[in-house]
């Protein structure tokens, strides 16, 4: 399964809401949970045990960034202790699960398949567009489990559309240009467009009638109130990030969280982050993982204080020399002799 990330980022379900669907899209929705096997959480998720990694009393979104980091350095079974654990809270966590399943050798192909797919399906009976791309993905080809059907796998990748995933979107409209409806292509290139770029649209309506136009048109209104926004996806991928720099500062600097309750850790990081990304020297997560940490550190011993206004610590994240490692060493050098 390909999917661009937040990617790797990295994104829990919309929890900024999905834009409310018509009647018709919404019965549309339902007939396509129907063509899914009835699954339940517990039929789903296997049994684990707490490990060195992971356990049951974490946050679930620390639980789910442990998991996607895991995931990311290639360390499949100990990624799926803790995505097992934080799916029940973070539907996301299912599509890595379904990529840990097919790779997991321990079992017969057929295994395999079944497993990733439950996944996929459990996952996309909550709406996640990441599953319901997979589904595209696995009836396009006729992969993991189910035969190729590619009428199926359309109405996939329509619904994963709707639900904001822009890989989808692309997906639709060059399929949509292969099969000659070029209404609908031109009526999903206006949704991807940014607001002031209409120069794929243009290229499009030079091979349209202006029935077609008028037809694109129409379904380009209807579409603006059922696809869910660039925004709540922005938003969406925030949260997620939320997770995987809290889980990241858990495991390499656990002190940054001392005396703070889930909640209060969990607001911290957000608006720590939300900060860090505006910052003129943040060019990368590094940087904002440093200001989240090192922030921190010069609150404890200073309340209020902005580490962003500290010409010292900001000279070493321009350093583009350190490593965040060093950058963070460094600068809590600094915290511990400046602030006191």
């Amino acid at each position: 399964m390909k999917f661009s990330h937040l990617p790797s980022l990295a994104l829990v379900a919309l929890l900024t809401g999905c834009t409310a669907l018509s009647d018709k899209a919404t019965d549309k929705q339902a007939s396509l949970n129907d063509t899914l096997p009835k699954l339940t959480l517990q039929s789903v998720l296997p049994a684990v045990a707490n490990n060195k990694q992971c356990n049951t009393q974490m946050d679930s979104d620390i639980l789910f960034g442990i998991g996607f980091r895991l995931y990311d350095e290639q360390e499949f079974d100990a990624a799926k202790s803790c995505m097992v654990m934080a799916a029940p809270k973070h539907p996301r966590a299912f599509c890595y699960l379904s990529m840990i399943a097919g790779q997991d050798e321990s079992k017969t192909v057929e295994q395999r398949n079944i497993e990733a797919f439950n996944y996929m399906a459990y996952s996309a009976l909550q709406n996640d567009w990441c599953a319901e791309y997979g589904l595209y993905q696995a009836y396009n080809y006729g992969h993991t489990s189910v035969p190729k059907d590619t009428a199926l796998a359309l109405r996939w990748l329509e619904r994963s559309s709707l639900h904001g995933y822009p890989e989808a979107q692309k997906d639709l409209i060059e399929t949509y240009e292969e099969q000659g409806n070029l209404s609908a292509a031109y009526a999903w290139t206006r949704i991807m467009a940014k607001a002031d770029d209409t120069t794929a649209a243009d290229a499009l309506k030079t091979r349209m009638s202006p029935a077609q136009i008028a037809d694109g048109d129409q379904r380009y209104t209807e579409l603006s109130g059922q696809v869910t926004s660039k925004q709540a996806m922005y938003a969406e991928a925030r949260e997620e990030d939320v997770g995987r720099y809290s889980a990241e500062i858990y495991q390499d600097y656990p002190d940054t969280f001392k005396g703070l309750s889930s909640a209060e850790r969990y607001d911290y990081v957000k608006q720590s982050m939300y900060k860090a990304i505006d910052l003129p020297f943040a060019k990368g997560r590094g940087h904002v993982l440093s200001y989240i940490v090192v922030n921190r550190q010069a609150q404890l011993k200073k309340p209020g204080v902005d580490i962003a206004q500290d010409k010292k610590i900001v000279a070493l994240m321009k350093d583009d020399e350190l490593s965040v490692e060093e950058t963070i060493e460094q600068a809590l050098s600094i915290v511990n002799k400046t602030y006191r």
